[in-house]
């Protein structure tokens, strides 16, 4: 798949294209967002699905007691 420079649309979180494609013009996207959708396409992220991938996402957690500001020397 290519992608050419200059190329815009936009799509909903269901794949349906919203505005666009704009291929070689010059301008401006614009789409109406319906904030009542962003909220179901918030909840439906699939966390253990292709999101919950070991080998390319990790979480680290530093449960240590940190100073709300540290001076580091200068050089």
């Amino acid at each position: 798949m290519r992608i050419n420079p200059g190329d815009s649309v936009v799509i909903e979180p269901g794949g349906k294209i919203a505005a666009g494609p704009m291929r070689r013009e010059l301008g401006v996207l614009y789409a109406e967002i319906d904030l009542e959708r962003v909220g179901i396409a918030r909840r439906s992220l699939d966390v253990a699905g292709h999101y919950a991938r070991p080998d390319i996402f990790q979480l680290h957690v530093n449960t240590g007691a940190l100073k709300p500001v540290e001076f580091q020397p200068s050089e």
